[in-house]
């Protein structure tokens, strides 16, 4: 070949290979779509510029080509030579600012695509908190101290969430931003709106509580200002009193002290209405209070009453002797009447008791509410032995009282049917939970008889068919054994509560037989865990066959090519549909079955390095001008990506959920003892609450101390 042909070469070679780079840039200068095909174009614009060396390699071999023939031409050719180096200098050079340029412009979009998550996952946090934060109802507070503290920590939520809005709103522009470089659906306008929406509804939330919680404060400090207000009218009352009976007037002082003990009566009595309004006023608000502040109140305010009633009392007594006898005809008619209210209240107490709980209760929950009715009621005997001898002396006190004693007579007598009524109730619900206990046991035994005698069955390695079915009749097993657990766990939430129905040697019994399904339940789950094992890798063996194929392919058979691509395609399917399955389950609540999930896991993985080496070997592969099979493989290649890529994910997810999953079993497992604890609490307040009306109130805001804080862990929901 002459000097000029080689240089000729050397220059078409060089142009050729630098289009070629130009158009594979030109196919990737594209900053559109989805985060994962930049990433997948800014690989690509890598591998190009790793290509660099090799355009400066055939650049210098044109130029020495050039540069050996220019010693013996003319200037003419000379100069046509110059013309061509020049041409491809600066096609060399467009091709290297193009090279640079795309993969800038590409690794800028997708830095500036990483913060703009980054920020979004802050602000994604931030808006969990506070959510958490607003979710719980608002708790009753003690006193308008503790009120005004409440108001004030939601006002600052409020301004922390309004003083977002500014974050927000450049969230919602960089995304727009993004949008209009890529036009990823991801950070359009619709998920823009969604940010908004979310911001907003947590802002009109808060602002919600904030107006309730001010409502509230404004109407107890009402209420605290005309509870003081009263209160100095009292004291300024009783220095007046004492003033009117030391008076000194020599002339007519019975006239003036009656005159003026008169005043004040009268006085004293047009002060009652203030006080009931005061009672109205105090009845709402101890509707926003806790039991225990309502019941400061309720003392307060029957303190404040008590002083108002002594103070009229006084004025009375103070009075003239004509006015004794109609004063003691007032007294007996006050008295009367405070009977009859207390009558009226416990009337009304007894008819609202729930003596049949909604049909649409479970049987645990109807107990549980039998109970606390039970101890309601065995609190109020003090009270009624209270009446009767309230009763008794009213009856010597006065002759014309007959009905007032009917109606005292008749709530005594409702009292002792309702009580007997709910006693008989709470002894049939605990007859009827210790029947689906003994119900259950059979059925369990049942299943322990199924599953030993499966466990016993011999392993058959030739028959797939039988491994099959004896794999479902595992499943079957396992899913029934899942079934039986959350039984177990329903049954094991009662035991705190056994006490308080059954006699220690019968709430022993119930807890040992419990127990001993338990550990029989775990025992016999771990031989169908294990027997499932071992027929799963029966099928697993397969791959075995597979890898050795691929030995033997380096011959290059394009039919042992074929075969193996089948093959290897029949595998991945399979390993596919095994990942898939060990997804689909439930989140794992036992560290057995968390083992398990992970066990699974690892078998896979142990499996991928041989099948990366087979895929390798197929790529390799020469197969004789067949376009179906090239397009088979690049299937075949995308599908062995997808496959690995989820199973990373899966094995990260599940090392991830760990300490949650911990957490939540803790707090299950502490949920007998808490309830038992509850139950305790319960009766120790209602025994000094005589004048209490609705016991639940003081269970319910106990229980409402109660929460769990639930914690996320992984991969950003988007």
């Amino acid at each position: 070949m002459s000097p000029e042909e080689e240089f000729g070469s050397c220059l078409e070679n060089a142009e050729s290979w630098m289009r070629m780079i130009q158009e594979r840039l030109e196919a990737t200068d594209n900053v559109q779509g989805p985060k994962a095909a930049l990433e997948n174009r800014l690989r690509e614009t890598e591998v190009i510029l790793a290509e660099e060396p090799e355009g400066h390699l055939r650049l210098d071999r044109v130029l020495l080509k050039a540069e050996s023939l220019l010693r013996d031409k003319n200037d003419d050719e000379k100069h046509e030579i110059h013309a061509a180096v020049k041409h491809i200098k600066t096609l060399w050079e467009d091709t290297q600012i193009n090279m640079v340029h795309c993969h800038s412009r590409i690794e800028w979009i997708l830095l500036h695509w990483s913060e703009y998550l980054k920020a979004r996952e802050d602000y994604f946090l931030w808006l969990m908190t506070m959510k958490q934060r607003l979710e719980p109802d608002l708790e009753l507070q003690l006193g308008l101290k503790e009120k005004k503290l409440q108001l004030s920590h939601h006002t600052i939520l409020l301004s922390n969430i309004l003083n977002q809005a500014a974050l927000l709103e450049r969230l919602i522009q960089e995304s727009g931003s993004l949008f209009a470089k890529t036009e990823d659906e991801t950070v359009n306008e619709a998920a823009q709106q969604i940010l908004k929406a979310d911001h907003e509804a947590l802002e009109i939330k808060a602002k919600e509580k904030v107006k309730i919680l001010e409502a509230i404060v404004q109407e107890h400090q009402e209420y605290a200002d005309m509870q003081e207000e009263f209160q100095n009218w009292l004291h300024c009352m009783k220095e007046k009193i004492n003033k009117c009976n030391t008076c000194t007037d020599k002339k007519n002082p019975m006239e003036r002290s009656f005159r003026e003990l008169k005043e004040l009566s009268d006085e004293v009595s047009r002060k009652k209405g203030e006080l009931d309004n005061l009672q109205v006023q105090a009845t709402t608000v101890i509707l926003s209070t806790s039991p225990l502040g309502a019941e400061h109140i309720t003392k307060d305010l029957e303190t404040l009453r008590a002083n108002w009633n002594n103070l009229k009392l006084s004025c009375q007594q103070d009075q003239v002797p004509l006015e004794i006898g109609f004063h003691s005809v007032l007294e007996s008619k006050s008295r009367a009447e405070q009977l009859e209210r207390e009558v009226a209240e416990l009337a009304d107490w007894l008819q609202s008791l729930d003596l049949q709980p909604p049909d649409d209760d479970t049987m645990e929950t109807a107990w549980c509410k039998c109970l606390l009715t039970r101890s309601s009621i065995l609190a109020e005997e003090p009270r009624m032995e209270e009446l009767q001898l309230k009763l008794k002396e009213f009856c010597r006190s006065s002759q014309n009282e007959e009905e007032l004693s009917n109606k005292v007579l008749s709530v005594i007598r409702e009292y002792k049917r309702v009580k007997g009524q709910i006693v008989k109730r709470c002894s049939q619900l605990g007859a009827r939970l210790r029947c689906d206990f003994q119900e259950f046991l059979r059925e369990f035994q049942q299943w322990r008889n199924s599953t030993i005698n499966l466990l016993h069955l011999p392993l058959d390695t030739e028959d797939g068919a039988l491994t099959r079915t004896y794999l479902q009749n595992i499943e079957d097993h396992l899913g029934h054994s899942n079934q039986l657990k959350i039984r177990l766990d329903r049954f094991q939430g009662l035991e705190g509560m056994l006490g308080s129905v059954y006699s220690e040697e019968q709430t022993a019994m119930f807890v040992s037989e419990l127990r001993e399904a338990v550990q029989q339940r775990i025992f016999l789950t771990d031989g169908l865990l294990q027997r499932r094992r071992e027929l799963q890798t029966l099928p697993d063996l397969n791959f075995s066959s597979i890898f050795s194929e691929g030995n033997w392919m380096n011959g290059g058979d394009p039919s042992a090519c074929k075969l193996l691509l089948k093959k290897f395609e029949e595998w991945l399917k399979t390993e596919d549909r095994k990942l898939m399955s060990i997804l689909a389950a439930k989140h794992p609540r036992s560290s057995r079955e968390r083992k398990n999930r992970k066990q699974g896991l690892k078998v896979l993985q142990s499996r991928v390095p041989q099948g990366q080496k087979i895929f390798e070997e197929l790529f390799s592969a020469e197969f004789p001008g067949a376009n179906e099979e090239e397009k088979q493989l690049e299937d075949l290649r995308y599908r062995w990506m997808l496959y690995k890529s989820k199973l990373k994910e899966a094995q990260e997810l599940s090392t991830s959920g760990g300490i949650c999953h911990y957490l939540s079993r803790a707090c299950c497992a502490a949920l007998p003892l808490q309830l038992l604890l509850l139950l305790l609490l319960l009766l120790t307040f209602l025994l000094p609450l005589i004048e209490e009306q609705d016991s639940c109130s003081v269970v319910n805001n106990f229980a409402r101390s109660f929460y769990l804080t639930l914690r996320y862990q992984g991969p950003p929901p988007t």
